[in-house]
């Protein structure tokens, strides 16, 4: 009880502070809560650095008075959050305590990030979603090992907020950013708009997941590049029938007078483990307006058309880098899916049978028999899953990366995680060494089988989660503040739990 009543304090006494304009060089702490009045810039020459466990609030307001962060061409963000400590980005309007719907979509504007990368807008251009009149938001260069910072353990929620008819911002926009920038265990919740967009650039971006957006889950465009993107989970809105695509992929988005000559760079992009669980029709993924990329181990779940390419424009269009073999896809499971692989177009007579004879070689094709359930359904307040997934397969993204940290994950939306370990009863304490504990602790186990199992703090918040099949369980703990921890355990069958003390 005495742990509870500290943490109730210390929230009741953080600061919340009001920012506008440039952020300057500067720190943003955990104790207290930032409120985005505006477009809020991080200029060039400038670095906002975010402790792990700090939550950001974007101020209501719209068209030009709208909220985001923006970090400007030559501008570096370093938000490391942590598992135990994800950094929040939300609504001034949220309390953070599972009482907002997980549908409420538009109310502030997103994360912005602009680099020095190239594009194939054919020179700088302006970031869409900001007047053409603000002259720090430009981006595209020549520098594809620019570096835009860190974005790790961060949750963006709720975001896209209207500029005007058909503009709005996406939850998190990649644009012209270099692959010295570090995106790692992103989740983007409830967009208006697309969850993640790159326009060009090199940045890779790898435990991704977006969820319930109004629009596209992924979406590139403008010669994307990036080689080392993996993970990539997109959940569509299944409830409300909202959202477009898991992927919209384009490999440019402009009038052809905006595009460099030789239409170069390419966006051909690799990402390696994707997962979409869809409305139940639509596409999964669309190649088109030339683009390339390659994709591999994908599972395509609750979709009408897993994948479509596109021969409809000149003198290239996406089926056409296909051919050059700059478009390439490998094993991809499609599950509750019409059609895996679809030409569409009139340029080639025998586009489908093409598609469907590289889909046999290549591994793309329908199954039936998958042990995942690509079902949800959330309570009548929308606080809530009652009917969660399970994604957990060998094929695609996985989601145990986001069990822990994450809102959906809160929100009980994963069958096999954290929520899943919180409802089993307790009968059999585990033993645990050393105990008290500093850097890390040891829990042996009593099976082999599967084991999910969830670190939670005094709170009630979990700090650590995930599956083992080890007869031992090591836990690091060596971030962890000093307190009293309980750990919970379950096999399907057995369930353990134990207390853990953690001094510093």
């Amino acid at each position: 009880m005495t742990a509870c009543f500290l943490i109730s304090v210390s929230l009741l006494s953080q600061n919340t502070i009001q920012v506008s304009g440039s952020t300057g060089t500067t720190t943003w702490t955990s104790n207290n809560t930032y409120i985005l009045s505006g477009y809020v810039f991080v200029e060039s020459g400038q670095t906002l650095t975010i402790e792990p466990g700090t939550i950001v609030k974007g101020a209501p307001g719209s068209g030009v008075d709208a909220s985001a962060l923006i970090v400007s061409k030559g501008g570096q963000l370093m938000a490391d959050g942590t598992a135990a400590a994800p950094i929040i980005f939300t609504f001034e309007g949220d309390p953070l305590d599972g009482s907002v719907a997980y549908d409420t979509r538009g109310q502030w504007g997103g994360i912005i990030i602009l680099g020095n990368a190239t594009t194939n807008f054919g020179g700088p251009a302006q970031i869409e979603g900001i007047p053409t009149d603000n002259n720090l938001a430009e981006y595209g260069g020549d520098n594809d090992s620019d570096n835009s910072g860190v974005l790790r353990y961060v949750s963006i929620r709720h975001g896209g907020i209207e500029l005007g008819a058909a503009n709005e911002i996406n939850g998190l926009t990649l644009a012209g950013v270099g692959s010295g920038t570090t995106i790692d265990h992103i989740e983007v919740v409830s967009n208006l708009d697309d969850g993640v967009e790159f326009f060009g650039g090199a940045v890779s971006a790898t435990h991704v997941l977006v969820a319930f957006c109004g629009d596209d889950s992924f979406d590139w465009d403008q010669g994307y590049h990036g080689q080392g993107n993996t993970h990539w989970l997109a959940v569509q809105d299944q409830p409300g029938l909202s959202g477009d695509r898991g992927g919209e992929l384009d490999g440019d988005d402009s009038d052809d007078g905006n595009v460099s000559a030789d239409e170069m760079p390419l966006a051909t992009p690799t990402v390696t483990g994707w997962t979409i669980v869809g409305v139940g029709g639509g596409q999964g993924l669309l190649f088109r307006n030339g683009s390339g990329g390659h994709v591999s181990n994908g599972l395509f779940a609750n979709v009408e058309e897993g994948i479509e390419i596109e021969d409809k424009e000149s003198p290239l269009d996406a089926f056409d880098h296909f051919l050059a073999g700059d478009l390439t896809l490998s094993n991809i499971k499609m599950f509750n899916c019409a059609d895996a692989l679809d030409y569409d177009g009139t340029e080639v007579e025998d586009g489908d049978a093409q598609l469907d004879a590289y889909a046999a070689d290549n591994g793309i094709e329908i199954l039936s028999g998958l042990d995942i359930d690509d079902q949800f359904s959330f309570d009548a307040a929308g606080q809530q899953a009652t009917n969660p997934i399970n994604v957990d397969s060998e094929f695609g993204a996985g989601q145990d990366w986001a069990l822990g940290w994450t809102f959906c994950d809160e929100r009980a939306l994963f069958g096999d995680g954290v929520n899943h370990v919180f409802a089993a009863p307790e009968s059999e304490h585990l033993l645990a060494y050393p105990n008290p504990c500093t850097d890390a602790v040891t829990v042996p186990l009593s099976t082999p089988a599967k084991t999910t199992w969830v670190l939670v703090s005094a709170s009630g918040r979990p700090v650590r989660s995930g599956t083992t099949q080890e007869m031992a369980l090591r836990i690091d703990t060596a971030d962890l503040p000093a307190g009293v921890y309980s750990l919970r355990a379950t096999d399907g069958m057995n369930h353990w739990s134990s207390m853990i003390i953690k001094r510093n």
